[in-house]
Formats: structure tokens, sequence, C-alpha cells
């Protein structure tokens, strides 16, 4: 499958378009709309369809490692992209390790949807930290998930 406008719509809403590097909460070096990588150094700029190219790639990923994680199938075009989002935000190798990733496969979407929830904190300096703007992301993520409906 590949992401549709929804989750791309709330990869852009949540990540914020910067063109200029910056340093997110973890202290990890990022551009555009949540880009980072080894290719992301101080100072930087790029233009917005540069951003645009990088989200593009960057989400094409997520679509690729996500292809081989969930091996349910049918999946229903709003829940995919609702997990690219989700994804696309922990990265990879959280997700696939994921119990929202292992209920899905199992085919339960309540409980999958649930876990969006759990993901609403990251640690800085070793101490967790709750943050609104991840609360609010994960609950229209699972809005998406469970009803279709984007609310961005």
């Amino acid at each position: 499958m590949i992401a549709g406008p929804d989750a791309y719509a709330i990869i852009k809403h949540y990540e914020s378009l910067r063109l200029s590097s910056y340093l997110d909460p973890k202290g990890i070096a990022t551009i555009g709309w949540g880009h980072t990588g080894g290719d992301v150094h101080f100072p930087m700029t790029v233009s917005r369809e540069e951003a645009m190219r990088l989200l593009a790639e960057d989400v094409h990923f997520v679509e690729h490692q996500l292809n081989r994680m969930l091996i349910r199938e049918p999946i229903a075009q709003n829940q995919f992209d609702a997990i690219v989002s989700w994804a696309f935000n922990i990265g990879c190798g959280r997700a696939g390790k994921s119990t929202l990733v292992r209920l899905f496969n199992l085919g339960d979407d309540k409980e999958a949807a649930n876990e969006f929830l759990r993901w609403n904190s990251c640690k800085i300096h070793g101490q967790t930290v709750k943050f609104k703007g991840l609360t609010n992301r994960r609950n229209t993520e699972r809005q998406l998930f469970t009803s279709g409906l984007l609310a961005v």
C-alpha cells in the first residue's frame, strides 16, 4: 500500500514545516516536515519544494517498512494512513516491535486503536516527558484509524 492524503495531512500538521535546521525535543537535527538523518546539518536551509521531496522520500521508506510488517489483509486505507503517520513519528524500528502492530496483525482493531494513545511521550535526558502535541497527534491518528474521519 501507499500512504494517502490523510497520512500526509497528519504528518504535515503535527510536524510543521521548518525550512531551517533545528533540534527536536530529543536533540535530533531536523528540517522540513520532521526529516532527520545524516544529511541534516547546521546551519542548513531547504526550499519548500525540497522539504516536500524529503517528506515524500521519508514516507516512502515508512510505507516500504510497514508493507513488510503489516501481514494482515486487507488493510483499510484509513488504518494504513494512521499507522504511517504514527510510524513516521516514532520510527519503524520501534513500530515493528510494538503491541499496536502485533494487535493489528491479529485483527484486534479496537485494542490496536487504543495503543496509539500510549505513544504520547518520549525520553529526554533519561526522563519520560509527555507532550500535549503528541497526545493530540495520537488522538487524531486513532480517530482516523477507527472512523476514517480526519480532524486536522
